[in-house]
């Protein structure tokens, strides 16, 4: 899993200007999220973006 901070594996590509907002995370699920992240020094972006890259088989 990626570290803490901005992973250099996950560089914009095509229009980099398009974001997608993820918002009404449930406050608990968000709150595991992110203890978790810091007991184990990952990046929630890198992880996220693991995660969508495993989901479509790229």
């Amino acid at each position: 899993m990626p570290k803490r901070g901005y992973s250099k594996d996950f560089k914009p590509h095509g229009d980099s200007g398009k974001r997608y907002l993820l918002d009404e995370i449930p406050a608990g699920l968000w709150t595991a999220v992110k203890e978790k992240a810091k007991r184990q020094g990952v990046s929630i972006r890198a992880l996220i973006l693991t995660l969508l890259k495993e989901w479509v088989g790229k």
